[in-house]
């Protein structure tokens, strides 16, 4: 090829004289261009060729003068670059000269783009440094140009690589030092390919070999270049025009996918495998960065095309299934956070769109990790931009997968506390939010049955998580799991709400193991059960049973000591003032859980459970319930409150407490204590008066001692055979002591006290009155059975003198004191009068041993108070009642209590009208006490025997008329009587002293008759009801 020849300097001399006059400027600039390129390519001097580039890279020609001779132009320039000076400076010259054609004329840049722009990517597999920057930095200023790449240019480059380049780069790769350029060159090649490579086949698969060794290769930096190299591929199989078609603000159609959308995937997958197979065994952190940011490049190229479900599985799941399979460590926080905040910003996207599709609620990314996630990472969720859509219900399951990847229960044993706490507090933020687009979800006009779906995978989800897999846990980490999956039952209840959970609409198959496992244990015939419906394995019940029964599972199945923190979340569960359904499954889960044998560690933890859910049930709760259930014998309030008599009864607290007393018998009090206490306080804070009405505070009350003497009534046996063997081991029984403090609780309640001794007010109304009744009723029968099993404990070993037993008849002295009215007094003799009676006779038994004790003083407290009773009611007069009674007084008058049995021969005497024999039968058991003392010479406590009997025969001679109906005309005629006595017992020798106090003896007269020459009988004017009242004053 011959050059062409200059023309003749004075010519060109000539020419350019004439320019100016001759020619227009955009002629001149055309002839100016043409002696550059003329100059450029005949030139045989490197500085003229450097200076006619450089004066084309300097030029501010017009563009479209410059678009007109661009051909001529990068021809020119083309041949500068492959200059046969070997000079690097024209070529770099050169390279100037293209960047500043690319700046000026970009579309006739790029449509002439397979001229100039192979002669620059050539030189990236240069062997001289300087040569190969040279290029990458022109391409890395024209690529904006020149991509992506016209068909042309694609052609070219694949040409190139067939040729020559692709061996060249596969050489390089044996020598350490090229291998990161290589790389990137292979990186530029596939940008100039552009989409055309996935339309040859053979030569992607060839040019994939480069990167494919180069993932693997052992030196970081490599792997790093290839990872950056990688998102070139990105490119060139998503350009942005792939999803233009998709309509702004909808989402793909889950049935109806795109006609090519397995060819996206199928490059989909070609591209995360490496991302996937680097982030698995990488143990670099900034290796990891980069995965994840040419990963999260992906995600941003996809488009909207993200949004389908194959595309989410396919590009989206599997980074974050190995981010959070990894789990939470100083290493990995930052990718997890990241990856953690990616995942909370797709969940998201449902609820920013709740109010309308135009709509925008804002939700803030998880603030505790955004720090912890390296700048890099943080820069990347604010430039490139994920176009998430609002999910439908065909995204669910996958989100619950990798919801349920991140709290791996396998993997999170062997995390710390704390760093478990982490990882659920953003799990459980995220699963709110998920729970608020279900709700979204299932409030839209969609198909009933989307609802459903919904709902049931939530709780399928939940029971799969930290029931079947929280089994498999043995470490203490196990406590925060039970800890967050009670929460996450609690965000079902509070975000789904009642109207999705309690509505009949949607049920769901009850098969939680543990409950099969409840249905058929074994449990023991000679218990009485109340009638609880128990739940049924397999049974359908709607969302909120299930979930109930799910929290209350988990609780049953973690082996580990059950925290009051535990406790309370499971009674905001059950507490709800939205629902009685799930309150009504959980106490069918108590009485379920009794029919198990059980030690006392569980039982403790089931009475923890009871006691928090029994003090979250505040007023308006228990309102709510009593409207919903009424008074019926089955009401779920009150078969609840009474849960812990029969979880003390039951069969495999027996057989615990045979086995404890075997081995660990001094273990057994505490455990006890804490069973009674955890039972007393939340009957204390029932008996304590609360601001309702007393009419509805009474009812309620005597609702429930009636459901607990049905209950008592019903076990008696099982309860028995308690006593009688606790009552060899044990020093307190904690059925009696739980029994007898509720007694107590009641007894001292100043509300019920002013309620049993109100006057006209309650007369005045027969409603009230008969609420008043009935609730008398109800305790007294509560009382009865107490006295009862207490009467079996002592029997069983009478040298075990509880002190409850002692106090409770402390109590019901005081009580008894409040009854002024005598059918309130009637029917304290009709409930506690045969038991009474049982007492009297069986501590007269069992006198000497009792002595040790005070049950005998509050006996004999309590016969005095009865007494007060008997004549401030005129009771005392009332033959009929007193011959009913026969067996009570004949009980007290045998007793060897002095001031029990005085005080029931005084009645005696009464029920003869006072008459001479009952008088000489006075005498005579005065004198046989006088005999049976003789021989002990203690004349001091004879005479005061005598005195003693004396008195009560004086007494018994005042009963000559009815006795006053109040408490005040009683005093009043003690006044009139201007009598007063002071009687001092003897604490030891149990004697009575009388001594005259004050003011003349008026009435005094000659005794009417005597039996003993020792005896003086003096005739007072007394009454009977002053000397009880002042015997009981000095007791």
């Amino acid at each position: 090829m011959t050059r062409p020849s200059l023309p003749p300097p004075s010519s060109a001399l000539a020419s350019r004289s004439t320019t100016p006059s001759s020619f227009p400027r955009s002629q001149m600039a055309q002839l100016v261009l043409t002696t550059l390129v003329q100059l450029i390519m005949t030139t045989r001097m490197k500085a003229i060729c450097n200076l006619g580039v450089w004066c084309i890279s300097i030029q501010q020609l017009d563009p479209l003068i410059i678009e007109d001779r661009a051909t001529p132009l990068l021809t020119a320039i083309v041949y500068a670059i492959d200059n046969p000076f070997g000079s690097l400076s024209t070529t770099f010259e050169a390279a100037q000269a293209t960047m500043k054609l690319a700046s000026q004329i970009p579309k006739g840049m790029w449509d002439l783009s397979s001229i100039w722009v192979p002669t620059i990517y050539r030189r990236l597999l240069s062997a001289d440094k300087t040569e190969r920057d040279m290029a990458e930095r022109c391409l890395v200023k024209v690529s904006s140009v020149v991509l992506p790449p016209h068909s042309l240019l694609c052609k070219e480059v694949a040409s190139d690589l067939e040729q020559n380049l692709l061996s060249c780069m596969i050489n390089m790769l044996d020598d350490h030092s090229k291998k990161i350029q290589a790389v990137k060159s292979w990186g530029w090649f596939i940008s100039l390919l552009g989409a055309s490579v996935v339309s040859t086949k053979s030569l992607l698969n060839k040019i994939l070999k480069v990167p494919e060794q180069l993932f693997t290769d052992p030196d970081p930096q490599v792997q790093i270049a290839t990872m950056v190299a990688w998102r070139n591929l990105v490119d060139a199989f998503f350009v942005p025009q792939a999803s233009e078609n998709m309509v702004q603000g909808t989402v793909i159609s889950p049935i109806e996918p795109r006609a090519h959308a397995s060819s996206w995937l199928k490059r989909i997958r070609l591209i995360m495998m490496p991302l996937c197979g680097v982030l698995s065994r990488s143990h670099n952190i900034a290796l990891s960065f980069s995965c994840l940011s040419t990963w999260h490049y992906l995600l941003y190229k996809l488009g909207d095309l993200i949004n389908h479900l194959s595309i989410l599985e396919a590009a989206f799941g599997p980074v974050l299934k190995i981010i959070f399979s990894i789990g939470l460590d100083n290493q990995n926080k930052t990718l997890w956070s990241f990856c953690i905040n990616l995942f909370h910003d797709f969940i998201s996207v449902r609820v920013r769109h709740m109010s309308s599709p135009q709509g925008y609620l804002c939700v803030p990314p998880n603030q505790n990790l955004l720090p912890q996630t390296c700048m890099h990472l943080k820069a990347l969720l604010d430039v490139h931009h994920i176009e998430w859509l609002p999910w439908d219900i065909a995204t669910f399951d996958f989100q619950l997968e990798i919801l349920g990847s991140i709290v791996n229960p396998e993997l999170l044993q062997n995390m710390t506390v704390e760093v478990t706490a982490t990882i659920m507090d953003s799990a459980t933020q995220i699963f709110t939010l998920l729970l608020q687009g279900v709700r979204v979800e299932c409030e839209s006009k969609v198909a009933h049955d989307n609802a459903k779906i919904c709902i049931t995978k939530v709780c399928k989800f939940v029971k799969k998580v930290f029931l079947d897999l929280l089994g498999k846990q043995k470490s203490n980490g196990s406590a925060v799991l039970v800890q967050f999956g009670l929460q996450f039952v609690k965000c079902c209840v509070d975000e789904l709400g009642h109207s999705l959970l309690a509505s009949g609409k949607y049920e769901l198959c009850l098969d939680i193991e543990h409950i099969k496992e409840m249905q058929y244990a074994e449990c023991s015939p000679k218990l009485f059960y109340p009638m609880v419906r128990p739940l049924s394995y397999m049974e359908m019940v709607s969302p909120v049973v299930y979930l109930t029964a799910l929290s209350v599972s988990i609780v049953a199945q973690f082996t580990g000591e059950l925290s009051d923190g535990h406790a309370e979340q499971l009674a905001l569960i059950f507490s709800s003032s939205d629902f009685s359904e799930n309150f009504r499954a959980a106490v069918a889960f108590l009485y379920m859980q009794i029919m198990r044998p059980v030690d006392s560690r569980l039982r403790i933890k089931w009475l923890m459970v009871w006691n928090k859910v029994a003090k979250r049930l505040n007023e308006q709760i228990i309102f709510y319930l009593k409207l919903s259930c009424g008074a019926s014998g089955d009401d779920v309030l009150y078969q609840f409150l009474c849960y812990p008599f029969l979880a003390l009864l039951s069969p495999g607290r027996m057989s615990t407490l045979r086995n404890a007393g075997n081995s660990s018998e001094e273990c057994l009090p505490v455990t006890q204590d804490l069973e009674v206490e955890l039972v007393i306080e939340v009957y204390r804070s029932l008996c304590t008066p609360n601001n309702g009405s007393d009419a509805a505070y009474m009812a309620f009350l005597e609702h429930l001692f009636e459901y607990l003497v049905s209950m008592i009534d019903e076990n008696m046996s099982v309860v028995q055979a308690n006593l009688e063997y606790c009552s060899e081991k044990f020093k307190n029984i904690t059925i009696l002591s739980v029994l007898a403090k509720l007694v107590i609780e009641l007894l001292v309640n100043a509300r019920i006290l002013n309620y049993a001794s109100q006057g006209s007010k309650v007369t005045s109304e027969e409603s009230a009155e008969g609420t008043r009744s009935n609730l008398l009723l109800s305790y007294l029968k509560l009382a009865n059975r107490f006295m009862r099993l207490s009467g079996l404990a002592l029997k069983a070993n009478p040298a075990s003198q509880h002190q409850v037993t002692s106090r409770f008849f402390s109590s019901l002295s005081t009580f008894v004191g409040h009854l002024i009215w005598a059918k309130d007094i009637l029917l304290l003799f009709e409930i506690i009068g045969d038991q009474f009676t049982e007492w009297l006779t069986l501590s007269s038994t069992l006198y000497c041993v009792m002595q040790r004790g005070e049950t005998i003083d509050q006996l004999e407290k309590l016969w005095l108070n009865i007494i007060r009773c008997l004549t401030t009611s005129g009771l005392i007069s009332d033959c009929s009642f007193l011959q009913k009674h026969q067996p009570l007084l004949q009980a007290a008058a045998n007793h060897p209590n002095k001031p029990i049995s005085a005080a029931a021969m005084a009645i005696q005497r009464e029920s003869g009208s006072g008459s001479a024999s009952a008088g000489c039968s006075a005498v005579s058991t005065m004198d046989r006490l006088s005999q049976e003392k003789s021989n002990k010479d203690l004349n001091r406590n004879i005479e005061a025997d005598r005195v003693f009997v004396l008195e009560e025969l004086n007494a018994s001679r005042m009963f000559a008329s009815p006795m006053l109906s109040d408490r005040g005309n009683a005093a009043d005629g003690a006044k009139r009587n201007g009598e007063l006595l002071r009687i001092s017992a003897g604490l030891g020798r149990k004697r009575l002293k009388i001594t005259k106090y004050s003011g003349k003896a008026k009435g005094l007269s000659k005794a009417t008759g005597s039996s003993s020459p020792h005896w003086v009988e003096t005739q007072m004017c007394r009454k009977p009801e002053l000397i009880l009242e002042l015997l009981k004053s000095k007791r």
